[in-house]
């Protein structure tokens, strides 16, 4: 934003990002490590990261409060993970992989996600961009047709294999009110529940 123009732009995504990287996502309690792809969508609404399962899980933006990496990131406490990564050799470059984002509804109940990439300097790209949009003055201020859209967005990015949303996840992304939700539904002429004893039938892309 400039005085010559006033008006506050959007966050702006940064192409490396809406392609995704290749990260090993770790847990200390789990003693688990799985490669993901870790990406942002190009609205800068979620950080997201797929598993070789094809699952996915959602991060909203707004609700990062800092990222690290190198020696101010979570390194893995259990002996079982620093042996996955071998992080007892002496000529191990463990911290010039490493990316923690940390996320919460406060600064007091926090969670933290670790993730080590397959190239050194990766993580360091990654909590620098992640954390321009966490603090962008829009991302926490954003418009009642920005919050709509972060539905849309989020629901077309769970697809089922033919392309369409699974109604389920509709009522996933509206749990307090499953009543409410049927009844949009039916005023959209759309699917709301089990059709032809298809249990989950979707509907096409709106």
């Amino acid at each position: 934003m400039s005085l010559l123009s006033p008006v506050l732009l959007p966050p702006k995504v940064e192409a490396y990002l809406s392609q995704g990287e290749r990260f090993i996502k770790w847990d200390d309690e789990t003693t688990i490590a799985s490669p993901v792809i870790l990406r942002v969508d190009p609205k800068g609404y979620y950080l997201y990261w797929t598993y070789q399962s094809k699952e996915t899980e959602f991060l909203d933006i707004t609700s990062i409060r800092d990222t690290r990496f190198g020696k101010f990131a979570k390194i893995p406490k259990s002996q079982k993970l620093r042996e996955v990564f071998n992080m007892d050799f002496p000529d191990n470059n463990f911290l010039l992989k490493t990316l923690t984002v940390v996320s919460g509804p406060d600064m007091v109940d926090l969670t933290f996600h670790n993730f080590v990439s397959y190239k050194e300097n990766v993580g360091k790209n990654w909590a620098e961009d992640v954390l321009a949009l966490a603090k962008h003055p829009l991302t926490a201020n954003a418009s009642r047709s920005t919050f709509l859209d972060k539905i849309l967005v989020k629901l077309k990015m769970q697809l089922n294999p033919e392309g369409k949303i699974p109604v389920k996840n509709f009522f996933q992304m509206f749990p307090a009110d499953r009543k409410r939700v049927e009844a949009a539904l039916s005023a959209c002429h759309l699917p709301k529940g089990k059709v032809s004893g298809s249990p989950g039938l979707a509907h096409p892309l709106i």
